[in-house]
This record gives C-alpha cells, sequence and structure tokens, in this order.
C-alpha cells in the first residue's frame, strides 16, 4: 500500500525492469510470486523521475536481486512450521493429476460435443490431510572468477504451505421502502483449505571487460501452484426460513481448483563508456507471464432441515459446472539511457536522455460446461434429481449428462488483445552548493486494443485506445545543515487500464457479474511532494511528509445498470471527472543501544464524487428511482489510517536478532454500490508478527517466524441497519451497520535453520 491508495495505482521492478502480470483483470504484480530469499533488498520510490514509466501515482516497487558475491559463498536455508487452523483440524486436498489441462472445446476438432467421458471424475472426492507441515527451502551458490571479471550467482527456493480460511458471507437486496436499506437474503458459511507450492530460481551473470564496459545477464522462473477445496453451506433466509421451528432450505456446494502462476523473464543489460564522459546503458528485456486454472469442478446438493431434522440431499438438475480459464502476457521491451556529466566551478550537471519501446501481448481464454444429473433408480429420461444414499454417496459415484457440449465460450475473457508503448525522455540534474535539482519531461505514447474471440451479438467486438502523454517533474534537495534535508517534488503520471477492463462483456462470476467498458479512459494525476529528513547517525532517522494528489477520470469499479430501463447490475470500471488524494506521513527509526524502534504513519483523505441509485416514493406511494443522486466517498481501497510499530534487538555480539511487529491498516472502501449510503466497507483491524534469529560463530543461524498472531479478521459492513433484519443470524434490529463479510486466516508458524560459508 503506497499513500494509502489500492495496488492498481502502482507498478513493479525487477532489477528496473517492468515485468507483466498474472492477473487475469488487473496489471498489479504479487509479491507472493517472488520468494524472499532471491531478494536483496526492495526500494520503494514515491516520486517519479522523467527515466521512470509514467504510470504510477502512488509510486513504484523494484525488488533488487542479489548480485554475485566478491567470494566463493554458499547460502542455505531450510524451515518447517504449521498453521493454527490445520493443528486444530483436518485440511481438505485433492489429486490434481486427473485434471483435464485442456478443455474438450481446445483438444477437440471445432463443433465437437462433449460426453460424459471428457469429464473425469476420480478427483472430485477430497480427502483429509492430518497435520501437514510447512516446509521451505534454499541455496544459493555464488563467487566472481577470471581475476574477478566474471561473477555468477545461482539461487533456488522451494516452498510448500497449508492454509485455511473460515467465511461467512450474506447476500444483499436494497429494500423498496424509500429507505434504500439492505435487505439479507442469503447466508454463507464457507470454509477454505488449501496447498500452496511454490518454485524459484535465479540467475545472474555479470561480465566486466574494463573499467568502461560491462554486460549483465540476468534470468529468473517463479511458479506457484495452489490447491484449494472451497466447501459451502448456503442457507435461502427468505424462502421457508422459520428458524423458531428450526427448519430451513440448504444448499451444499464444494468447489475443486488448481491454479498454477508462473512468470519468466531474461533480461541482457549493458553499461558503457564512450569517449572521455559519455555513458550509456541499455537493457533488452523478454517476459511472459501464465495463468492457468483447468478443470475446475464445482459440485453442488440440497438438503432441507424441518424441525431440526436434515431431511433427503438430493442434486437438482445443473448440479455442477467444469471450467477452463488461462491467460498469457508476452511482454518484450527494450531501454537506452545516455547521460554526459558537466562539471564547472560552482555547478555540477548531468544531462541524461532515453527511450523505451515496449510491445505486450495478452491472450485469454475462458470456457466452461453445464453437468446435469442422471438417476440410477428412475428412469433417465424422466428426472433429472439424484438422492444422496440412492443414486449417489460421494461425489464421483454420480452419473452426468452434458448440458451444453458445445461449451460456453462466447464470454468476456474469451479475446486477444495487445499494447505498445513508446517513450523518449530529456532530463537534467545539477548541484549547485546545498540544493540538488532534478527534473525534466518524459513523452510517452500508448496503443491498446482488444479483439473478442466470439462476438456473438456485441456491438463492440473489438476496440482501440490511443494516447499521448507529456509527463513533467521536477525535484528540489536542500541541504539546510549537516543531518537535514528538505524536498519538493512535482511529477505527472498516469494510469492505464488494464486488458480486461476495456472488454464490454458480460462474464458471471461466482457473487455478481463483471463487465468491461469499452469507453474507459486512462487516469491521469498531478503529484506534489514535500517533506523534511533528519538523519542523525548512520542507523537513526526522522522523516514528516506532505503529499497533494489530483486526478483526472480516476478508474473505479461500481455497481451500475449499464441500461437505465433493467434492473440488473454490473460490477464495471468507469471514470470519474475528478478527484483529491492528499496526506500527511511521518517515518521514524530509533536505536538506543541494542533495542530499536521504527514507525510509520500515512494519514490519507481522498475525495471522489459518484453518482448514484436512490429509490424513493413519490405522492401515491410508488418507488421512483432516481439515478443520478451525487455522493461523495473516498477512493476505493483507500484506508484513511494506514501505521506500522516495529521493536527491534540487534545484538551484535550475540548474534541475536528480533523483531516484534505491529500493523495497523484503518477503515476502506471495500466495494462500491449502485444504491446511495450502501458501500461495503471493509473494517479497521490490527496485525502482529514476530521474528528472530541467532547467528553462531560457525556460518549457522536459527530463525523462527509467528504470523498473524492476533488472528485478525476480515470484516465487512455497510454503514447502515435495518430493523427487518431482526433475529437473522448475526444480526439485531438495533444494528446500526450491517454485516456482509467476517474471515479469519488464523496463525502460523516456522521455525528453520540458516548456514552460510
Amino acid at each position: 500500500v503506497l499513500r494509502g491508495m489500492d495496488k492498481r495505482y502502482n507498478y513493479t521492478l525487477i532489477n528496473g525492469i517492468k515485468i507483466p502480470s498474472t492477473h487475469n483483470k488487473h496489471r498489479y504484480i504479487s509479491l507472493d510470486l517472488f520468494p524472499s530469499d532471491l531478494m536483496d533488498r526492495l526500494e520503494v520510490s514515491k516520486a517519479l523521475l522523467p527515466d521512470m514509466e509514467g504510470d504510477a501515482i502512488a509510486g513504484a516497487v523494484n525488488m533488487v536481486m542479489k548480485n554475485a558475491p566478491e567470494r566463493f559463498t554458499v547460502r542455505a536455508s531450510a524451515a518447517s512450521g504449521f498453521s493454527d487452523n490445520v493443528r486444530h483440524s483436518s485440511i481438505y486436498l485433492f489429486d490434481t493429476e486427473p485434471c483435464a489441462q485442456q478443455s474438450p472445446y481446445e483438444r477437440e476438432a471445432s463443433g465437437y460435443l462433449a460426453t460424459p467421458k471428457d469429464f473425469p471424475t476420480t478427483h472430485l472426492d477430497p480427502y483429509a490431510a492430518s497435520l501437514p507441515l510447512d516446509f521451505t527451502a534454499n541455496l544459493t551458490l555464488g563467487s566472481r572468477f577470471m581475476s574477478r571479471r566474471l561473477g555468477i550467482i545461482v539461487s533456488g527456493t522451494t516452498s510448500t504451505f497449508h492454509k485455511g480460511k473460515n467465511s461467512l458471507l450474506f447476500d444483499t437486496n436494497t429494500s423498496n421502502d424509500g429507505f434504500n436499506r439492505p435487505i439479507i437474503k442469503e447466508m454463507q458459511e464457507r470454509t477454505y483449505t488449501q496447498r500452496t507450492r511454490t518454485l524459484g530460481i535465479h540467475t545472474k551473470a555479470d561480465y566486466q571487460f574494463n573499467p568502461r564496459h560491462r554486460l549483465e545477464l540476468y534470468a529468473f522462473y517463479s511458479g506457484t501452484g495452489e490447491t484449494q477445496v472451497r466447501q459451502s453451506d448456503i442457507t435461502d433466509l427468505n424462502l421457508n426460513y422459520l428458524p423458531q421451528q428450526n427448519t430451513w432450505q440448504q444448499n451444499h456446494a464444494t468447489r475443486l481448483r488448481y491454479n498454477h502462476q508462473q512468470v519468466t523473464n531474461a533480461t541482457l543489460q549493458g553499461r558503457h563508456t564512450l569517449g572521455a564522459r559519455l555513458e550509456v546503458q541499455w537493457a533488452a528485456a523478454l517476459s511472459r507471464a501464465d495463468n492457468q486454472t483447468p478443470d475446475q469442478a464445482t459440485l453442488s446438493y440440497n438438503t432441507d432441515v424441518t424441525n431440526g431434522q436434515p431431511q433427503a440431499s438430493f442434486v437438482d438438475f445443473d448440479g455442477s459446472d467444469r471450467l477452463w480459464r488461462h491467460n498469457a502476457d508476452n511482454d518484450w521491451s527494450a531501454t537506452l539511457h545516455v547521460s554526459y556529466p558537466i562539471e564547472g566551478q560552482r555547478i555540477k550537471a548531468k544531462v541524461k536522455a532515453g527511450a523505451l519501446y515496449r510491445d505486450k501481448t495478452r491472450e485469454s481464454f475462458k470456457t466452461s460446461y453445464t453437468l446435469k444429473v442422471i438417476s440410477t433408480t428412475k428412469p433417465a429420461d424422466s428426472i433429472y434429481y439424484a438422492e444422496k444414499g440412492k443414486d449417489w454417496q460421494q461425489y464421483s459415484d454420480i452419473v452426468w449428462r452434458v448440458y451444453n457440449p458445445r461449451g460456453a465460450t462466447a464470454n468476456g475473457e474469451t479475446f486477444d488483445a495487445d499494447e505498445t508503448t513508446a517513450a523518449v525522455y530529456a532530463m537534467t540534474q545539477m548541484q549547485m552548493g546545498q540544493l540538488e535539482v532534478s527534473g525534466g519531461i518524459r513523452m510517452e505514447q500508448t496503443r491498446q486494443g482488444y479483439r473478442m474471440q466470439f462476438p456473438i451479438g456485441q456491438p463492440r467486438p473489438d476496440g482501440q485506445l490511443d494516447y499521448t502523454d507529456l509527463l513533467p517533474s521536477l525535484h528540489l534537495k536542500y541541504t539546510l545543515r549537516k543531518h537535514y534535508l528538505m524536498k519538493a517534488s512535482y511529477y505527472k503520471a498516469i494510469n492505464k487500464p488494464g486488458f480486461l477492463e476495456m472488454v464490454p462483456c458480460p462474464v458471471v462470476e461466482e457473487d455478481y457479474t463483471s463487465q468491461g467498458n469499452a469507453d474507459i479512459q486512462r487516469a491521469q494525476a498531478h503529484n506534489i511532494d514535500l517533506r523534511l529528513e533528519y538523519f542523525p547517525n548512520d542507523r537513526d532517522q526522522i522523516m514528516v511528509g506532505f503529499f497533494y494528489k489530483h486526478l483526472t477520470n480516476p478508474i473505479e469499479y461500481a455497481f451500475v445498470n449499464i441500461n437505465a430501463s433493467s434492473q440488473k447490475v454490473t460490477y464495471t470500471p468507469i471514470n470519474t471527472p475528478e478527484a483529491v488524494n492528499r496526506g500527511l506521513e511521518v517515518d521514524v527509526i530509533q536505536y538506543f543501544r541494542m533495542f530499536g524502534i521504527k514507525a510509520n504513519y500515512t494519514l490519507t483523505r481522498s475525495e471522489i464524487t459518484t453518482n448514484k441509485l436512490s429509490r424513493t416514493r413519490d405522492a401515491n406511494g410508488n418507488i421512483v428511482p432516481d439515478y443520478n443522486v451525487p455522493q461523495t466517498r473516498p477512493l476505493y481501497g483507500q484506508a484513511e489510517h494506514v501505521g506500522n510499530v516495529s521493536l527491534l534487538y540487534k545484538g551484535i555480539q550475540n548474534g541475536m536478532n528480533a523483531q516484534v511487529a505491529f500493523a495497523y491498516t484503518g477503515e476502506r472502501l471495500h466495494t462500491v454500490s449502485q444504491f446511495i449510503d450502501n458501500d461495503l466497507w471493509q473494517e479497521g483491524f490490527w496485525q502482529l508478527d514476530l521474528s528472530a534469529e541467532k547467528t553462531f560463530k560457525n556460518g549457522i543461524s536459527l530463525f523462527a517466524k509467528a504470523n498473524n498472531l492476533l488472528n485478525t479478521h476480515t470484516r465487512v459492513f455497510i454503514k447502515k441497519g435495518n430493523p427487518d433484519n431482526g433475529g437473522l443470524p448475526h444480526h439485531a434490529a438495533s444494528d446500526s451497520q450491517t454485516l456482509l463479510r467476517d474471515e479469519s486466516m488464523h496463525r502460523s508458524y516456522l521455525v528453520g535453520i540458516r548456514y552460510q560459508l
């Protein structure tokens, strides 16, 4: 979280090179894909220079990977642990081997009609794994050769983690009484258990021809496979719900999902000094990001509870669906930077110019099949109804017929897209006594386009977005006196829409329907930063800063009515005219001999105004919808208060390091509603983590980590109550808020050993 803003407003670099995203909708990179053992340091830039790409309104994150050491080095580590909920209950998994990697539509000829044999069933019965242990290991080898001109480092890491999550969710409507109050209609109790396996390989070679010429070749692979079982008990709170009589209707659904994500990159960079002073840096990078979910299966059955007694459990008609989804980003880029230093009697300066070209393509595919049940105890053509205990005992026993044998491929996630970016910049850096000035201008030209593969009935099956931006920036740094710095910055930045955000075709999700917006535009922002820094020594620091951001056409997701004559709402990205984000930052590091405290706090205030729907009554008592009621709110995902406090111990003499870390994220907007005063908010929360390490003189270290020690819950609510919800589970007539979600992730522990030669 940078500047309290949503993750869409920043980008991620690896060794200064932007990499593509595995996400099927957005651009952001999950840092979980990159094992921390491979990383040397994390750099955060909150103000952009002209030599940086301009689509980062909040800032940029650069993961700098490890370099070859000066001497032969071996580093190895291994650790094991467990999650709290796994210790108290079994974790459910399933065999992923039988999952078909391609759908019948993909692997067969055009027009193929799928049959039940195309859908394996042997993996549909989850099994319980009692107390599975987490494990992680890393091995790094590195040295320099050929009189230290050649450096090579190879690092690999692998891990397996088991996690669980309990989730309580409520689905709502909005009342027609003129007060727009939330009406709870359904409760879902979900249990998630998952196993995540990660493999990372990082290699880097650099060759120093002489002090004037240097080449670097960097390559990495990071892959994550996640096996997840989600079990849901869904209770209808409106139809035949009689809690006093212990009578209700319930649906049970099991979802089996395997998701594999991987990112690969190869980057060749060169640094050269030509002539006396001319410095040239260049880079060519090729990257690919893949995200695959093969043969996701969802199965469901119904049970009526009468007077506290469960009645027959049965699969009714379309009791299962099988889904295939995958997307891939191919990205290649080339950059060039040329700089020339100038030295005078009072001024030292560097003039710099450069260019960038990036070509990005996206392939996205999704298809699904609906399976209807066949009774084995009744005539197959008479009823699509299978009773548990008679027709089946476990999921693999159920007999199915394919309801849509051609597959459902005409959806918004089946498309091709491309994006090209060309940029040039010019800047200068000057040192005039106590004042340092950096600034210049960057010009970026972007073209984005999409082509729907199955444009059935779509008025805009393809589209294109072209825009050119001039992005000036100016940065001042003034040394007031020894240890004191004052900084002031201005820069202009943009925020580009994601690929799927442009495709205007409905995508039916499990909990809602989403749709892209062919008219979406990129957002622009003017950014101002003021900062005062104090560094009394090499360990302590105090920094206070103020920032102000004015956004034009910010991209926000909202539930809106695409067609005013219809009551069907769609979750879609929209542009609003403008928004303001401003805040105060404080960052303190202070040591008292072996003990230290590290704290930072960000106060952020943002404002954006969008039109909402309000249902009011006319003089005759009829409901009159008004679609143009303006409401001012914070930016999506922006927390007013974000803070971290870490208590540190660094024992240089005894080799002991320890940290207790508290993190607080304040209340923030979780989902934008189409109705006035019905936005979903996430409750503010604290998180507590602990880590410690003991290093011995023989190069061996022992370490331990404990995460989420407070068992922090994620709670989502609407800031409005409804007396009619009184008596429903977890709600009372006197509530001033309406609870919609309560999730807990539980605690996790890890203990390990590390060795360095």
